[in-house]
């Protein structure tokens, strides 16, 4: 299979469950296009690893991996990505960006920690440390949620800037994209209605959003926007299309009440994700 779009920025969904077993939902991820070549993953939860291998993606050839939080269902396939890049013969560092350790207290580390203890001198996989010219160039992003947005990468032709978001215990940040005149940003797993995220949206293209659990009150849902919060981000944001995503299973049941309330506060479009779905992320149309 091979799910290469065409020119411009697109996006192709690897995962759009959470972190239970699923016949139709990986764990969270997300492909960047540009040009018809794979250039950045966000996230790798599980599954992300053999969805990845039915997009045809080269992941020998991406930029680097983008970590919305270090829970398992969005790191858990990070070694599996790594080494496969470097059986593809990639010859060069590849650089993980995820959230700093937000306290600063060690109660879970940052990106730069995390990766030292999976891939460096002492980790777990050390052995990936040591191949010529291949390694961990590993970024920690602020995921303070009262700090501004962020400039991340400029990779010339595609930038990627970040803000944080909050997210429980866990040190967490969302994701802008913009390339080709396009933009796209990746919430990750956010808790509430957050304004920062909405100002690093603001006059999106393509916001995508994490859906995670119904508007009643359930088990964790304190860790996840309800839907008609996350209408009021993309209203607030003034974003073009809406994609719903980290689908869990007590909301499978209740999704067109979910999106019911979503639409209640956003009149633009709105989609629901599902695995090795790719959208083309298109500029607004010249008006003349």
């Amino acid at each position: 299979m091979n799910l290469a779009p065409g020119p411009g920025l697109a996006l192709t969904v690897l995962g759009s469950g959470g972190p239970f077993v699923n016949p139709w939902r990986a764990s969270s991820g997300q492909l960047v296009w540009l040009d018809g070549r794979a250039r950045l993953l966000i996230d790798a939860g599980g599954g992300v690893f053999e969805r990845l291998g039915r997009t045809g993606a080269d992941p020998a050839g991406l930029d680097a991996v983008l970590l919305t939080h270090l829970h398992a269902d969005h790191s858990g396939d990070l070694p599996a990505v790594v080494f496969a890049g470097y059986l593809a013969e990639r010859n060069r560092p590849l650089t993980v960006v995820g959230p700093s350790d937000a306290g600063g207290d060690g109660h879970q580390p940052g990106t730069t920690r995390f990766c030292e203890l999976l891939f460096g001198t002492d980790g777990a996989w050390r052995y990936l440390h040591s191949f010529d010219g291949f390694g961990i160039d590993a970024r920690d992003t602020s995921s303070d949620p009262a700090a501004a947005p962020r400039a991340v990468l400029d990779l010339g032709d595609l930038r990627v800037s970040s803000v944080g978001v909050p997210h429980g215990m866990m040190p967490a940040v969302a994701y802008r994209i913009d390339a080709a005149g396009a933009s796209v940003v990746i919430s990750g797993d956010v808790q509430r209605h957050h304004p920062p995220l909405a100002e690093l949206a603001r006059g999106v293209d393509l916001l995508i959003h994490d859906m995670a659990l119904p508007e009643r009150d359930v088990p964790h849902g304190h860790l996840h926007a309800k839907p008609s919060e996350v209408g009021r981000v993309a209203a607030d944001a003034g974003c073009r299309a809406l994609l719903l995503t980290h689908v869990m299973p007590l909301l499978e049941g209740e999704r067109t009440e979910a999106e019911r309330l979503v639409r209640e506060n956003f009149p633009g479009e709105v989609s629901w994700a599902d695995d090795l779905r790719t959208l083309p992320v298109l500029p607004p149309p010249v008006r003349r």
